[in-house]
């Protein structure tokens, strides 16, 4: 269903935009009105990101989930890549949100710039490459090769504070992931071999693993993000276009689940074990600092990037808890995230921003008597986003929350507050945009076929997800249960 869905909204979108594309290449030139560059180049580059949607769609079709390991093996400029279950619905949300990216960029201040979409196309296809590499130390070299590019974007098409955000996101993910690479090159030179076939059939004395598995941590730390390193984020969210904001929330902080999942559980069992109180204890502080940080913000972006950042502290609680049910949880939220989080930064930071121009949250209210279609989705993805019954959120949740409470029932007693305070900010800021009445802002228009086209698209996969969660659980149970080390 989800596919015969998103392969009908493909198709418009190709019908929707290309219509004209013959004339805008061949005929306007006959005529004397060539169209501008970026013009032409916005167009290509929503075409490559829709090729890379079909070319996922055939992986999807051509994979058999009854078999155990990767499939469609292959190498590309000498990185050895395939696909199994935990990378392949990674790899489908990639190809589901780069064509919104671009949708979403498309009548925004940045269409007049030649790169805008072109280092859009160039992060999403880094991003492809990470999740079906095979090999970690490609990985590595792929992720934070796409710190380049997304440091580009911020400093070129940022806010006012542009540079600072980007040295941000440099210097705090570069440098912590020294400390990953240090355990990389240790773990090389003890098995001669950086494959994950190997990574998985080898156990390693526990003061190596402790060893090792302190420096990834601390790279996960700034890449998930946790607290105390979280600060970074808030930052580059603000000041990030819109189309940074969407790779952001919605793929590249996903990498730090999906390299727990791959790399650190199945070889650092043990000390994985080992350190979860303390992990659960940094993630608790996390949802507790952050969402009470969240309720006093004023700015729409900041808002949701810090939510984003408490979300996926609970991420860090399923994974962490040593059981399939809750690996699992913390697989389905990070995907439920990667759709609702994307979705609210359209609504706020493009179409909301797009038509006022401020991002202050008091200038909002009464959307719902002006824009009455928009606040109906926004409600929509604010519900998902608390993890209301019926969406993917909460089958992520409620999976996570349970593996913790499996693990340790007094620290996940204490982390179900969470579910207040998500639903507490998130609540407050539905409120007082939708609700009341109009003040500081007059209709300019409601919410246009474009964008009803990309927020529809997200909302149902959310909730079609959270209505049939069978259709990712009966894959990742076989493939999850195999390569990791459950007690």
């Amino acid at each position: 269903m989800v596919l015969g869905i998103n392969i009908i909204i493909g198709i418009y979108t190709i019908y929707l935009v290309y219509n004209n594309i013959y004339s805008t290449t061949y005929i306007h030139k006959y005529i004397g009105r060539v169209l501008p560059i970026h013009i032409v180049l916005r167009k290509y580059a929503l075409l490559i990101t829709i090729i890379i949607y079909y070319i996922v769609l055939l992986w999807w079709y051509m994979y058999d989930s009854s078999i155990v390991g990767y499939q469609i093996l292959g190498t590309i400029y000498s990185i050895v890549v395939g696909i199994d279950s935990i990378s392949l619905y990674y790899i489908i949300l990639l190809a589901i949100l780069l064509p919104i990216t671009i949708l979403a960029s498309w009548n925004t201040k940045y269409v007049s710039s030649n790169m805008y979409y072109v280092i859009l196309v160039g992060i999403g296809i880094l991003l492809l490459l990470n999740f079906i590499c095979i090999d970690i130390l490609s990985f590595y070299i792929l992720f934070e090769s796409t710190l380049i590019p997304l440091f580009i974007l911020i400093g070129m098409y940022g806010s006012i504070y542009k540079y600072r955000a980007a040295y941000y996101i440099l210097l705090y993910t570069l440098g912590n992931s020294l400390f990953m690479l240090l355990s990389i090159c240790i773990s090389t030179y003890i098995l001669h071999s950086t494959s994950y076939y190997i990574y998985s059939e080898y156990v390693l004395s526990i003061d190596i693993q402790i060893l090792l598995f302190l420096g990834v941590f601390i790279g996960i730390m700034v890449k998930t993000p946790i607290y105390p390193l979280h600060i970074w984020l808030p930052v580059v969210h603000s000041e990030s276009p819109l189309g940074g904001s969407i790779l952001l929330a919605g793929l590249i902080l996903k990498l730090t689940i999906y390299l727990i999942v791959r790399w650190v559980l199945p070889f650092y069992s043990e000390a994985s074990i080992l350190y979860t109180p303390a992990i659960y204890i940094l993630a608790i502080i996390t949802i507790i600092i952050i969402s009470m940080i969240t309720i006093v913000q004023v700015d729409l972006k900041i808002i949701i990037a810090y939510s984003s950042i408490s979300h996926m502290a609970v991420c860090i609680l399923g994974i962490f808890s040593n059981t399939l049910i809750g690996i699992e949880g913390s697989y389905i939220l990070s995907i439920a995230h990667g759709f609702v989080s994307p979705a609210l930064f359209i609504c706020v930071g493009g179409i909301l921003y797009d038509r006022y121009h401020t991002r202050i949250v008091y200038y909002y209210s009464g959307i719902l008597s002006i824009m009455p279609t928009f606040a109906l989705y926004f409600i929509l993805l604010s519900f998902a986003n608390i993890g209301t019954p019926l969406s993917i959120n909460f089958i992520g949740e409620f999976l996570s929350m349970y593996g913790a409470f499996t693990n340790n029932t007094i620290l996940a007693t204490i982390a179900t507050i969470s579910i207040l305070l998500s639903a507490t900010y998130q609540l407050k800021l539905t409120n007082r945009i939708t609700g009341g009445t109009p003040l500081y802002i007059s209709s300019i228009g409601d919410i246009t076929h474009r964008e009803s086209l990309i927020l529809i698209t997200i909302i149902l996969c959310t909730l079609l997800l959270g209505i049939y969660p069978h259709t990712l659980l009966s894959q990742l149970y076989i493939q999850i249960s195999s390569i990791l080390y459950i007690l």
